[in-house]
């Protein structure tokens, strides 16, 4: 009885951890910023890495995602994609008790 209800917490917890955007929603954030892609991104990533080392970046259709992975919640991702005159930057982000400010705070700062 304990191997199952073990079983059935660790796959509510893993059913928590899926990145963004296998998760149908809107992002906590969204913003526009002046600065292309790549130089938002240069600013969001050492901001993001000081507080999560294990922070990586990975291209994207038209721009970049940022990951912070999460051990207990949802990863905090940031999408940044090219627009017309700048980049549209989109932050998600896990439950209000995980959420990091000093995540999205990184995220207005670059803008």
């Amino acid at each position: 009885m304990r191997m199952l209800i073990g079983g059935a917490l660790l796959a509510l917890l893993a059913g928590c951890s899926l990145p963004a955007s296998l998760v149908p929603g809107e992002p906590n954030v969204s913003k526009y910023s002046e600065k292309p892609p790549k130089e938002y991104a240069a600013c969001v990533l050492p901001a993001w890495q000081k507080e999560i080392p294990k922070t990586a970046q990975t291209a994207i259709s038209n721009g970049y995602r940022i990951t912070a992975p999460s051990i207990i919640t949802a990863d905090e991702i940031v999408d940044i994609v090219k627009s017309k005159d700048g980049s549209r930057v989109s932050l998600y982000q896990g439950p209000p008790w995980a959420k990091s400010d000093a995540m999205r705070k990184a995220v207005r700062d670059c803008l």
